[in-house]
C-alpha cells in the first residue's frame, strides 16, 4: 500500500511580487523601439542623477526583503521600463488580498522606480529582424483536420498537445490529440487510406493524453488532462478523465477518476508502487490558491473490474498529495537512478520557475532534488522533455522557456538542454534564443546519429499579431553540427500557433518526421488542426 507524504519544507503560494504570478493576464504592449543595454537574465547597477547611493541601497534592501521573501528577487531586465508600474501595482495588490500583513511594504514609488532605473527602456528586437539561415534538410507536410474542400471550420484549431500513441487500434500507432476549442481527443493514422481520423470523446478543455491500460483488462486505454478553463483562474473545473475501452469494440466510455479540481496541464501513467498495476501522477497547474502534484494510487481489483461499474471503478484510486505548489506543467516519469523504483520528474512554473526531480524512496515518500532553478520569476517555463540529447545512456531535460502568456514575448525566450552528468543540479546550456517558444523535441533529423531539436513558438494573439511582421522563426531546427554544438535553421516564419510537438518515423522510412499542432483563439482561415512535417532527407 503506498502511503505518499507531502514534503516537510512548505513552500508559501502568497504571491508578493507581480512577476511571481505568471497569470497569462497581458500582453506586451510595444515590441519595436531602441536597444537595451542588456537582455539575458542578468541584472545590472545603473548610475542614476536623480537617486543618491544611500536610497538605491536603502530601497534595494526594502524590496530584497519583501519580495524575496517567497521567490527569488525579480531581474528588473526581465521588464521594459513602461511595464513595471504595472507589475509593482500588480504584486503589492496580492499582498494586500493574501492577508498577510508579516511584512514591511516598501513605498509604491520607490519600489517603481527601483525597477524602472535598471530596466531597459525598450528591448532590442534587432537580431530577429533577419530570419536564421533555412533549414537544409528537405519536408514535405500534411494537413491533419482540415475543413473538407469548400466548407468551412465552425471554429480555429485549438490543439493544445499531440501525441504518437498505441492506443490498440488499426494495428499501428496513431496521432492523437487534444483541442480546448471544440472539446474533442481525436485519433489520426496517417498511413491508413491517406489518413484517417477517428473522434474518441468530447470532454471539456483536453490538453494531454496518454495512453495505457489502466484496469489491466489487454485493452488500451486513454488518459485525458482536462484543463477545463484554460483562461487563468482558481476555478474547479479540472478533471482527470479515463477514456476506457469498451469490450470488443473501438468505442470508449468515459470515467470521471477526479474533479472539482484546480486547471490540470498534465497526467501521467506508471506504476509507482510496484504492485503490477498503473498509477498516475497529475499536475494540477491551479493559478494563485489552487494547485498541486498529486498520485491517484490504483485500487481496481479484479473483481471491480469485472463488475464493470463506473462508480466503482472511479473510487477506486486514492489521492495522495506530494507537492502543494501550484504552476506544474509537465509530470513525465522514468527511473532516474536505476533502483527499480518510479520516479519522476516536474516542470514547476508560475514563478517557481524550478525543474525537480521527485526521487521515489520505494516507501511511499518521494526525495526531491533541484534540476534546473532559473535567475528570474518571470522566466517563462513552458516544457520539458526527458531525452537521452548526448547519448551517453542517462536521461536529460530538453527545456523551454517562452511562455508569452506570462508579462508577454521576450528575447531572453530560448531552448536549454539540462546536461545530466550525476549530480544535481544538471548542467545547463543554452541552444538558442527563441521568443515566444513553448515546445522542443529531440531526434536525430539529419541522420547523422546525434540528437537535434525541432521548437515551435506561440504567441497570444495580439503579440503574435505585431510578431508577425518580424522575420522571426516559428518552427526551428536545430541542427547539431559538432558534441554540444546547435546550428539554429528555419522551417517556417511569422505563424506562431504551436503548443505541442511529437517526434517519430511515423512511416517507417528509417527518418525522423514531427507533428506539430496549431493553436489559435481567433479565426486564420481554414487552418488545420495539426501538420506533419515528412522528412525527405536522403539520410547520413
Amino acid at each position: 500500500m503506498l502511503n505518499l507524504r507531502t514534503p516537510a519544507v512548505f513552500i508559501t503560494v502568497v504571491m508578493t511580487c507581480a512577476s511571481m504570478v505568471g497569470c497569462r493576464e497581458r500582453a506586451a504592449e510595444s515590441i519595436t523601439g531602441s536597444s537595451s543595454p542588456n537582455n539575458e537574465l542578468v541584472d545590472i547597477q545603473p548610475a542614476s542623477s536623480q537617486y543618491s547611493k544611500e536610497w538605491h541601497d536603502r530601497v534595494g534592501r526594502e524590496v530584497q526583503a519583501f519580495c524575496a521573501d517567497c521567490h527569488v528577487l525579480p531581474l528588473a531586465t526581465s521588464s521594459e521600463q513602461s511595464h513595471w508600474p504595472g507589475e509593482v501595482d500588480q504584486g503589492l495588490n496580492l499582498y494586500v488580498t493574501s492577508g498577510r500583513t508579516d511584512l514591511k511594504v516598501p513605498a509604491r514609488d520607490d519600489v517603481i522606480a527601483f525597477f524602472e532605473m535598471q530596466a531597459p527602456e525598450k528591448f532590442d528586437w534587432s537580431p530577429w529582424l533577419k530570419s536564421v539561415p533555412k533549414s537544409k534538410i528537405d519536408f514535405t507536410t500534411l494537413s491533419v483536420g482540415l475543413a473538407d474542400e469548400g466548407t468551412t471550420r465552425p471554429r480555429p484549431p485549438g490543439v493544445t498537445n499531440v501525441r504518437w500513441l498505441d492506443i490498440g487500434m488499426n494495428d499501428s500507432l496513431a496521432l492523437v490529440y487534444c483541442d480546448i476549442g471544440s472539446g474533442a481527443v481525436v485519433a489520426h493514422w496517417p498511413d491508413r487510406d491517406g489518413g484517417t481520423s477517428k473522434h474518441l470523446a468530447t470532454l471539456f478543455q483536453p490538453v494531454h493524453a496518454e495512453a495505457c491500460d489502466l484496469d489491466g483488462d489487454g485493452r488500451q486505454d486513454i488518459i485525458v488532462a482536462d484543463i477545463g478553463e484554460f483562461d487563468a483562474n482558481d476555478s474547479n473545473l479540472g478533471r482527470i478523465v479515463w477514456l476506457r475501452r469498451k469490450p470488443e469494440s473501438e468505442e470508449f466510455e468515459q470515467i470521471v477518476l477526479m474533479d472539482g479540481i484546480g486547471r490540470v496541464a498534465d497526467a501521467r501513467p506508471a506504476d509507482f508502487d510496484n504492485d503490477g498495476d498503473v498509477d498516475l501522477v497529475v499536475a494540477e497547474f491551479g493559478w494563485r490558491t489552487s494547485g498541486r502534484i498529486v498520485l491517484l494510487e490504483n485500487r481496481i481489483s479484479e473483481s471491480v473490474a469485472a463488475a464493470d461499474q463506473q462508480e466503482r471503478l472511479s473510487e477506486s484510486f486514492i489521492v495522495h498529495e506530494i507537492d502543494n505548489r501550484h504552476g506544474t506543467i509537465h509530470v513525465p516519469p522514468a527511473d532516474l537512478n536505476g533502483d527499480g523504483h518510479m520516479d519522476f520528474i516536474a516542470a514547476i512554473s508560475q514563478g517557481y520557475e524550478t525543474v525537480e526531480a521527485f526521487l521515489n524512496d520505494g516507501k511511499g515518500g518521494f526525495q526531491q532534488e533541484v534540476i534546473f532553478a532559473a535567475p528570474d520569476p518571470a522566466f517563462g517555463l513552458s516544457g520539458i522533455q526527458l531525452v537521452d540529447m548526448d547519448l551517453d545512456g542517462d536521461l536529460d531535460v530538453l527545456l523551454t522557456n517562452g511562455d508569452s502568456f506570462d508579462r508577454g514575448v521576450k528575447p531572453y525566450h530560448a531552448v536549454w538542454w539540462l546536461e545530466n552528468d550525476g549530480a544535481y543540479p544538471y548542467k545547463h546550456h543554452k541552444l538558442c534564443n527563441m521568443p515566444g517558444v513553448l515546445t522542443a523535441k529531440a531526434g536525430d533529423f539529419d541522420g547523422d546519429g546525434d540528437m537535434d531539436v525541432v521548437a515551435g513558438s506561440l504567441m497570444a494573439g495580439p503579440v503574435r499579431d505585431q510578431f508577425e511582421s518580424f522575420q522571426m522563426a516559428s518552427i526551428m531546427m536545430l541542427i547539431q553540427t559538432e558534441p554540444g554544438v546547435f546550428q539554429p535553421t528555419s522551417l517556417q516564419l511569422h505563424s506562431h500557433q504551436h503548443a505541442s510537438i511529437e517526434v517519430d518515423d511515423f512511416d517507417q522510412d528509417g527518418k525522423i518526421d514531427f507533428a506539430i499542432s496549431n493553436l489559435l483563439r481567433t479565426a486564420r482561415g481554414n487552418e488545420p488542426d495539426a501538420v506533419i512535417w515528412w522528412n525527405q532527407s536522403p539520410g547520413p
